[in-house]
């Protein structure tokens, strides 16, 4: 039994103690957005069968009542220890001078707890340049409370700078330490004292297999790898992910749109998408969904909106959706336009296509995508090279449903196949 507090304020049970352990680590996340609880559910479903599961979540994170599974011991123990710079000069000299003396009486504070390692924190802190990482202090009590022993695991699921330095904090004070796992989302920025920098500082526990990273596409493999020192303990791993089947219509279909309305992600081609398909007497329902908008992209959805006022087939959901509902929507898509740079999926990589993927959605994506290739072995999308052609191989895919939607069930299968041999299910056992 176990009973969950904002600090230390619980207790482990006998019982507890002999159980495998995993611990869920997302840090900056304050309220459901995105794909960071969506993360933490999939996570926690891939292995609620095989561990006892806790969400080490910010202390500020605020459920709002959406959806959060029963397996889930949720500890709201992280504080971030963020300061907003302050652009008047002596506000932000007064902001620095406190941080250097918390700073200051911490490295004083853990010098004592940890008297009988002293040898291993002087270490652990030299290699962080004589400061404490950033949110140990709130990290850390909780994590020893947990009795974690060398065979539980440690995921960090949108891995950052300052992650990695934790790890590497935790990694030189104690050599018997849980397997850390770090799943990086978008490729590091390369600066001093930055993500490379903790890389080449953990590569011994990366030989050993107790830290992995983990990356989603061949870009960010090779760039990590080419910044380690061994060469070791790189790993490329979808996220896990939960399937579902698309029941074949004949008619009547409805065209996406998921995700943040950014101009990066083609919001602003969407109304232009929607007026030729229109004008081709294309009959199509539309749904659009997104919760969070961009400045630029305000005139924008202020003319989908009054588009939506002439059609009853143009659907605007403008909220977070959580788990639940997000997958609902999903299984309403029939058809998804991709409308991204090519050059920004293949380094940043699609959570998108993914979606696709999994919920069986034939697609069509930019011209010069590579990322995913090895997955969509099956015809399940077209290519387009601007916006009529984006309308063009809509109407295609809409004329030969059966057959697209056929390829995106077999490239379905292929990705749930490769999942049970993914490095981070096989790494975290």
């Amino acid at each position: 039994m176990v009973r969950t507090g904002s600090s230390v304020r619980f207790w482990l049970w006998a019982p507890l103690k002999t159980m495998k352990k995993l611990i869920l680590v997302e840090s900056e996340m304050k309220f459901p957005k995105g794909h960071f609880l969506d993360n933490l559910i999939e996570s926690t479903y891939t292995f609620k069968n095989k561990f006892k599961i806790f969400w080490f979540l910010n202390k500020k994170f605020q459920q709002q009542g959406t959806f959060v599974p029963k397996e889930a011991n949720i500890l709201k123990v992280i504080e971030s220890n963020f300061f907003k710079r302050k652009e008047n000069k002596v506000l932000y000299i007064l902001e620095e001078i406190i941080i250097f003396i918390i700073n200051f009486y911490y490295l004083f504070y853990y010098s004592f707890v940890f008297r009988k390692v002293f040898k291993k924190y002087f270490f652990a802190l030299r290699s962080n340049f004589f400061l404490l990482p950033k949110y140990f202090k709130s990290f850390y009590p909780n994590y020893k409370s947990l009795n974690l022993i060398s065979t539980d695991h440690i995921l960090f699921q949108t891995s950052r700078r300052k992650d990695i330095a934790l790890v590497n904090f935790l990694t030189k004070l104690d050599e018997n330490h849980p397997i850390f796992h770090l799943r990086l989302m978008m490729p590091p920025t390369d600066r001093f004292k930055g993500f490379y920098y903790y890389l080449k500082q953990i590569d011994k526990e990366l030989i050993k297999k107790k830290i992995y990273i983990y990356v989603w596409s061949d870009h960010n493999k090779k760039l990590l790898i080419k910044n380690t020192l061994s060469k070791k303990g790189i790993e490329q791993s979808s996220i896990p992910w939960s399937f579902q089947k698309k029941n074949y219509k004949s008619k009547n279909y409805t065209i996406g749109f998921i995700g943040d309305a950014r101009k990066s992600r083609g919001f602003d081609l969407l109304i232009r998408l929607i007026e030729k398909l229109e004008k081709n007497k294309s009959k199509f329902n539309y749904i659009v969904q997104f919760s969070k908008i961009d400045a630029d992209m305000i005139k924008m959805k202020k003319k989908l909106y009054e588009m939506s006022k002439k059609t009853n087939r143009l659907k605007i959901v403008e909220k977070y959706c959580d788990y639940r509902e997000f997958r609902q929507i999903l299984n309403k898509i029939d058809i998804m336009p991709i409308m991204h740079k090519a050059k920004e999926i293949n380094r940043v990589t699609s959570g998108t296509m993914y979606s696709c993927l999994i919920n069986e959605i034939p697609m069509v994506i930019p011209n010069g995508v590579t990322f995913m290739t090895k997955l969509l072995r099956f015809r399940s999308f077209e290519f387009a090279k601007n916006i009529d052609d984006f309308q063009k191989k809509l109407i295609k895919i809409s004329k030969n449903y059966k057959f697209y939607l056929n390829q995106a069930k077999k490239n379905s299968s292929i990705l749930k196949k490769k999942l049970t041999k993914d490095p981070l299910i096989k790494n975290i056992r």
